[in-house]
């Protein structure tokens, strides 16, 4: 096994934990969420889930959901309840991931854990984004009613926060995985 031999959950307990956790909350919101809001809404996407989003759709959205306020209670229903917990379990998740992975790999003729305190920072930017997106998700859709330019500005940086959560995200399993099937450090 390239990993060696991993450390079950009694070793690991919060590595576990946080990565069955991150797992259970992701299967809610797809299960429980996201086919229902297609449903509700003609066939739209979570704002959660949708990289391709623009200002202008969510602003399209929001009307939608102005006319069916079942699906705009769902939507609140999803960042008050799974999507308030999932930033920070799977952020830990990668964060802990990503420390049990570096010892002993190599990332551009480095030790790994040199590197760490940056590479951290990437599961932790992604926490921070997530939950400042399900902020403005909050702040703008129904039962919200912001003010037109206020909304306008919401549904813009709401569009960018979704790519900036995705970009962190993608790009903390690219590491994770790099780390732990990369090169390993020569400590020559």
């Amino acid at each position: 096994m390239i990993l060696g031999p991993l450390p079950g959950p009694i070793k690991a307990p919060l590595l576990w934990a946080s990565g069955v956790f991150s797992a259970a909350l992701l299967a809610w919101m797809n299960l429980g969420f996201a086919s229902r809001f297609a449903e509700l809404t003609g066939g739209r996407s979570l704002p959660d889930l949708d990289i391709e989003s623009t200002g202008e759709g969510l602003l399209a959205l929001t009307g939608v959901l102005e006319t069916r306020p079942e699906a705009a209670e769902l939507l609140r229903s999803m960042y008050l309840g799974p999507d308030l917990f999932l930033p920070a379990f799977l952020g830990l998740f990668l964060v802990l991931l990503m420390r049990r992975v570096a010892p002993g790999s190599g990332l551009y003729g480095r030790p790994a854990e040199r590197l760490l305190p940056a590479l951290l920072s990437l599961p932790i930017a992604y926490i921070v984004v997530d939950y400042a997106e399900n902020i403005a998700s909050l702040m703008l859709f129904p039962p919200s009613i912001p003010l037109p330019e206020t909304a306008n500005l919401l549904a813009e940086v709401l569009a960018w926060l979704t790519r900036v959560k995705f970009a962190a995200l993608v790009i903390s399993g690219i590491l994770v995985l790099r780390l732990a099937f990369g090169p390993k450090h020569n400590h020559a």
